[in-house]
């Protein structure tokens, strides 16, 4: 929640200028790490370690990154423009939501599973 704040704080205002530099910033910085975070509870899950969290990242982060092209601009978009400071973090939190089950779906199919 403290990103939406500074990234809106450093760039005030709701033009499209604004809002595309806003959501650049988070698919460059924001997105991969929440992404590696969300990679490295889901091999702590299944493994009790993180030793295979490298080459997850590495097999799958640029891909979960593009598809994330096709949601978070958008999502950046319509919080950006049209909801309040104070609750663009509820709004995250729901689309979140929903990308959280993306990435459950794309971590569980991913991963082969030892014979």
């Amino acid at each position: 929640h403290l990103w939406y704040g500074a990234v809106t704080a450093l760039l005030p205002g709701a033009s499209l200028a604004a809002i595309v530099v806003k959501a650049g910033l988070g698919q460059i910085f924001f997105g991969p790490l929440v992404t590696c975070v969300f990679f490295a509870s889901a091999c702590f899950q299944a493994d009790k370690s993180l030793v295979n969290l490298p080459a997850k990242i590495k097999s799958d982060l640029l891909k979960v990154q593009l598809a994330g092209l096709g949601f978070w601009p958008f999502v950046d978009l319509v919080s950006y423009s049209f909801i309040p400071v104070p609750y663009i973090p509820l709004f995250i939190n729901l689309a979140s939501f929903v990308w959280t089950i993306y990435l459950s779906i794309k971590s569980r199919t991913a991963e082969p599973r030892p014979a």
